[in-house]
């Protein structure tokens, strides 16, 4: 079976995720759908096939010890699907991970399935003019199109929108879309001060990862403007550990806080359906003192929990 193959297999089932693994003559290939691994044929994939998801992603095909991460298009009777390759060397030999992702965006607020007291409470935050929204999760939760869903609902024609993505998932004519590039240090930190210079209305970081992002996202929500992000926790709560960790300044994260999203994905025969649980300051004018009294003070929040 030849990777074009394997992928065509995969975007028919409605597998996410296609996983190459490495045996002592071949690979087998493996399928991710509703959440759980599956084996959908015995016949196995060459070793070649490796090098030509490599040049279809742009990859070195000579380098075999070091990671590798890059990315194709991909065309299925008509349709165009975003591929995300990732590749990690083993014992074995190389791992290959593929992400399937749908180029058109087709979500909104209303199609998420947000119940109806947080999506109301959702919007509410998102009409702000500044502040920052975390959308929290774990990876394939949702989080990205949850922040899409925002994006288009505040994607007016009055604001202008910019992203930093790694790598940019979806592809949106109305918006400003920055990928990430670290072999030319093009990092969430460079981007991020550079779009602050560009007057924009509303900022999405696809993700915090570090101390120093974090730092710069809430400066930006203080200086006017809108920031969406999201970040890998297991609930909404959790979110404060994390920035605690990181020692965010607790004045600054508490006076631009507007809103805190957590959802995990869940399936029912074998749909996918996403749960949503949230917490939205209450504190008004008198912001918490310290991440105890945040986290502890139940008068601090409002609470939406669907689970």
């Amino acid at each position: 079976m030849i990777i074009e193959e394997s992928i065509n297999t995969a975007i028919l089932h409605g597998a996410t995720d296609i996983h190459l693994c490495p045996t002592s003559s071949d690979y087998k290939a493996q399928y991710r759908i509703a959440g759980k691994i599956t084996c959908l044929h015995e016949e196995r994939i060459p070793n070649n096939s490796i090098n030509r998801v490599k040049i279809l992603s742009n990859l070195d095909i000579s380098e075999t010890r070091r990671v590798q991460e890059g990315q194709f298009s991909y065309t299925y009777k008509k349709e165009q699907f975003f591929i995300r390759v990732s590749i990690v060397n083993t014992r074995l030999g190389e791992k290959v991970a593929l992400r399937i992702l749908p180029t058109e965006f087709n979500y909104s607020l209303e199609k998420i399935k947000l119940p109806h007291p947080l999506y109301l409470s959702l919007t509410e935050a998102l009409k702000k003019p500044k502040g920052i929204i975390f959308v929290c999760g774990a990876t394939g939760a949702g989080k990205t199109t949850t922040l899409y869903s925002c994006l288009e609902y505040l994607n007016n024609g009055e604001r202008s929108i910019f992203t930093i993505e790694d790598p940019i998932e979806f592809n949106i004519n109305e918006f400003y879309q920055c990928e990430l590039n670290p072999h030319i240090n093009i990092t969430p930190q460079y981007l991020l001060k550079s779009l602050l210079r560009q007057d924009p209305d509303i900022i999405f970081i696809g993700e915090l990862r570090d101390k120093a992002t974090a730092e710069l996202a809430l400066t930006a929500a203080h200086t006017g403007h809108l920031v969406l992000t999201t970040i890998h926790t297991n609930s909404a709560l959790e979110l404060f550990y994390r920035l605690q960790s990181w020692d965010i300044d607790i004045f600054t994260l508490a006076s631009a806080l507007n809103f805190v999203l957590h959802q995990r994905m869940t399936f029912h025969d074998n749909i996918r359906s996403p749960t949503f649980s949230a917490v939205v300051p209450s504190w008004g004018k008198k912001p918490p003192q310290n991440y105890h009294s945040l986290i502890n003070d139940t008068n601090n929040w409002v609470i939406h929990d669907d689970a």
